[in-house]
């Protein structure tokens, strides 16, 4: 029988999710030791491929409400949908940024980036390099 491979896939919590060579000797190390030993006979520990993306939305509101507070909304709620997408193949939707950004107050969303679903393996993860919200005015 051929020998059995184990690939780990370590993403970091700082910075774009890369995970440093420190971080990948130490989780090797970990597994290998005397105490934990993996089942398979060969144990690849290797970081995540990290997808960049980026999000340009533009948000048309509808008459009558301040724009201040709805353009706060609707970045928070986007910033906390990217911070949630940060794991390891999770995939970015259009239809989620969608979601996101259509707090109370938001009548339309044009999305200008990302173009298409960012689809992620199971050694993949998304980082958002950049992002805007923009103030489209009222749609009437």
């Amino acid at each position: 029988p051929a020998p059995a491979e184990v690939v780990l896939t370590v993403l970091s919590r700082e910075g774009d999710g890369t995970a440093e060579k420190d971080l990948l000797d130490v989780v090797e190390k970990a597994l290998n030791s005397e105490n934990v030993r993996p089942v398979a006979d060969r144990l690849t520990v290797r970081s995540a491929e990290i997808i960049p993306y980026r999000v340009e939305a533009t948000i048309f509101l509808y008459p009558g409400p301040e724009a201040e507070p709805v353009m706060a909304a609707a970045k928070a709620s986007l910033q906390k949908y990217i911070a949630s997408q940060t794991r390891l193949g999770w995939d970015i939707r259009r239809s989620a940024i969608f979601a996101a950004l259509h707090v109370e107050g938001v009548q339309r969303v044009e999305l200008a980036s990302p173009l298409a679903d960012v689809v992620l393996n199971k050694t993949q993860a998304a980082s958002c390099t950049q992002w805007s919200v923009t103030n489209g005015g009222t749609d009437e």
